[in-house]
């Protein structure tokens, strides 16, 4: 039987992860719901991106359901919709005792979805707030409009971000020096908003190159989401 939250139980860990379009928080998001279903325990991805219907974890439920992945996401008529449509049994696993991650959208209705949420969010000791940032997408590209993003999210859900995720890439055009330059400046973006940067997230192609340099932050990407035309 899984344990609900109440006071003196420890509960595992919960991830929620906001990006605008184009940042990669959906790719960061499956990658590393799927490190922790490689280790011992219940894990859960919500879905909850409806702003982009077409790069979502709900496109893989199959393959990752495999792998020890429980996905809440839209059905039915709502499958590719971008109306909200929460649902109902999020709060249910909110409640219980186990490993989950929260993939949101960066904008109003990522806001409101938090909002409404927030309430069991803050009931669990042991949750992170990540916002994930590509610093060659348009939305990520300047502080002014970071700032926008991360005022709308946090004052929506009141509720804070604990770390940055930084995902510099180009896509087909990355390179070592594609990445060097963009962390370096999601680390200067970091620095004025006085949130650390928990880890840089990078294809796999580049993480035996990179690990040396940025050990512990460093991540390795699987891409499951992209097109086949980016193939």
């Amino acid at each position: 039987m899984r344990k609900q939250v109440c006071e003196g139980i420890s509960l595992a860990s919960l991830s929620i992860y906001a990006g605008g379009y184009g940042s990669g928080k959906t790719e960061v998001a499956l990658n590393f719901a799927l490190e922790k279903a490689a280790g011992a325990g219940e894990v859960v991805l919500a879905d909850l991106d409806f702003v982009n219907p077409y790069f979502v974890s709900r496109e893989v439920k199959a393959d990752i359901e495999q792998k020890g992945i429980k996905l809440i996401a839209p059905s039915g008529e709502f499958f590719l919709g971008d109306v909200p449509n929460v649902p109902a049994e999020i709060i249910g696993f909110l409640r219980q005792d186990n490993d989950m991650l929260l993939d949101l959208a960066g904008d109003e209705i990522g806001a409101l979805m938090l909002g409404y949420l927030s309430r069991y969010v803050a009931l669990r000791p042991n949750y992170d707030l990540y916002l994930v940032l590509n610093p060659y997408r348009p939305f990520a590209m300047d502080l002014h409009s970071i700032k926008e993003l991360k005022v709308l999210l946090e004052d929506t859900a009141n509720l804070k971000f604990t770390g940055i995720i930084s995902n510099p890439n180009l896509v087909e055009e990355t390179d070592i020096d594609v990445i060097r330059k963009g962390h370096q400046k999601v680390l200067s973006f970091a620095k004025s908003f006085g949130i650390p940067v928990k880890y840089l997230t990078v294809e796999e192609r580049f993480y035996d190159q990179l690990f040396p340099e940025y050990r512990a932050m460093l991540k390795k990407l699987k891409l499951y989401l992209r097109p086949d035309w980016l193939q």
